[in-house]
């Protein structure tokens, strides 16, 4: 299929696309997949880049469409794919039907961003285009338009849904999506405004976003003042969201000239829900490092703390290579000391029977932290200034431009890596209404696992029904 196309500031053109084929997804039940590559073009009408996605859809006229990704960057869709909403689960390396798919609700359209999956930057063009926060956000765009006009769908009600920095991406791709018909917004443990991870003097929102959900870990890992009690992971973060709002911050807030008194007072606390001592905090100025934390907390039985999901963990690692961020060492991440993640299952699944075939270049790319220590966050106008890490402006935006606009957030109380507390924080500054936006806290990690999958399908079905 080619044809030149323009579409979210893009030049792009249909490779040869397979046809689609019939999935069974249940009992005498099938749907149409299909795996397809959209080129990007640069200035010369070159190939630069390219972005692929795989769409599952039903017959019948009206169906809204969802499309989804992940995030990283360097994240393929493989998370919200084959582990939670699309028709098939991998289990033990076997595609086999998934009860929670939301393929009943809408069309389901899973995109794969440039370096991740399928989808390539050709050896020549230019890395500071596409990948970049702005670039990315560019090719998403023509991939969603582009999908919408190739199958007529351009008058489809549409839904989009962001897990990690896919929310960020999310937030970027809202302008560039103004003329299509959106009805709601899902952010899966979400990245909104990265200055809550800036780790920078002066900056001490990290250390109050993150307390709560380290304190859910040290409880979890029977340390801190919370074992003993009968107890909740929900009721332990509460109570320390409550002290980090009402005593923590605003003793930050002093900086240097907290009163000794003080500085005691609230480092014995820290300790207390931490599972640490005193002179550790106080030795850290009251503001805890949480890769220190994960680190420590078990350190005494030769065990490191995952980030991702502060429930999963690991041997502590050797000294991470020069270059390499010791957040790399994760034990819930599952790259061990490889910078790329392969995935032969899903590479399989898409070119045996969704029928990527030979159009699908290379193996498949679950994740790529090359590609994420090579991003460039930089925004573009309108949203200056450059160091400005926030995508909250545009959801607002997009929110006055569609007044019915449902918003879904989830986030779940062992994820260290993108915190329940920042992400609610950054939405109750975004100048929304107050019932614009519903809040989902999970008992989970920083990813939909099968404990919590069916309880967010719920919610996601609610809000396609919505729109």
């Amino acid at each position: 299929m080619g044809g030149g196309l323009v579409s979210g500031q893009v030049a792009s053109r249909w490779g040869l696309t397979p046809a689609a084929r019939p999935l069974a997804i249940a009992a005498g039940q099938s749907c149409e997949a299909r795996w397809q590559r959209l080129e990007l073009l640069g200035a010369t009408g070159a190939t630069e880049a390219t972005i692929s996605g795989t769409s599952y859809t039903l017959p019948g006229e009206g169906r809204p469409v969802l499309f989804l990704w992940n995030g990283g960057p360097g994240a393929s869709s493989s998370p919200l794919h084959m582990n939670a909403f699309g028709p098939m689960l991998l289990k033990d390396g076997t595609p086999v039907p998934n009860p929670d798919t939301l393929l009943r609700e809408a069309d389901l359209v899973f995109i794969d961003p440039i370096g991740t999956g399928f989808s390539r930057l050709l050896d020549g063009s230019s890395t500071a285009r596409w990948l970049s926060s702005r670039g990315d956000a560019e090719a998403v765009s023509a991939f969603v338009h582009a999908w919408l006009a190739l199958h007529d769908r351009d008058d489809a009600t549409v839904h989009l849904a962001g897990e990690s920095y896919g929310g960020f991406r999310l937030g970027n791709v809202l302008p560039l999506l103004a003329d299509l018909s959106i009805s709601s917004l899902t952010f899966i443990s979400p990245l909104i405004d990265a200055t809550a991870n800036i780790d920078a003097p002066g900056n001490d929102l990290p250390y109050v976003f993150q307390l709560p959900t380290m304190a859910v870990a040290a409880w979890h890992h029977g340390a801190g003042v919370f074992v003993g009690r009968e107890t909740t992971a929900a009721e332990v973060w509460g109570e320390t969201q409550e002290f980090a709002q009402r005593e923590y911050l605003p003793a930050l807030y002093r900086g240097d000239g907290i009163g000794e008194a003080e500085a005691a007072r609230v480092a014995d606390r820290l300790a207390e829900y931490l599972g640490v001592t005193s002179n550790e905090v106080r030795d850290q100025r009251l503001r805890v490092d949480s890769e220190w934390f994960l680190r420590r907390l078990l350190a005494d039985e030769g065990q490191l703390v995952g980030r991702l999901d502060t429930r999963i963990t690991g041997p502590l690692p050797e000294p991470h290579p020069e270059g390499r961020p010791p957040a790399a060492d994760d034990p819930a991440l599952g790259i061990g000391r490889s910078n790329v993640i392969l995935s032969a299952p899903i590479e399989a699944y898409l070119r045996d029977i969704v029928g990527a075939g030979a159009q699908a270049d290379e193996r498949y790319v679950s994740l790529s932290l090359d590609l994420n220590f090579a991003w460039d966050w930089r925004p573009e106008t309108p949203y200056p200034p450059q160091f400005s890490t926030s995508v909250t402006r545009q959801i607002a935006e997009a929110a006055k431009a569609h007044p019915n606009l449902g918003m879904l957030l989830t986030g779940g109380y062992f994820d260290l890596a993108t915190t329940l507390a920042s992400t609610v924080h950054a939405f109750a500054h975004a100048g929304l209404a107050d019932e614009c936006l519903r809040v989902l806290p999970l008992v989970a990690g920083h990813s939909i696992d099968g404990e919590v999958r069916a309880q967010v399908r719920q919610a996601i079905a609610e809000q396609l029904a919505g729109g």
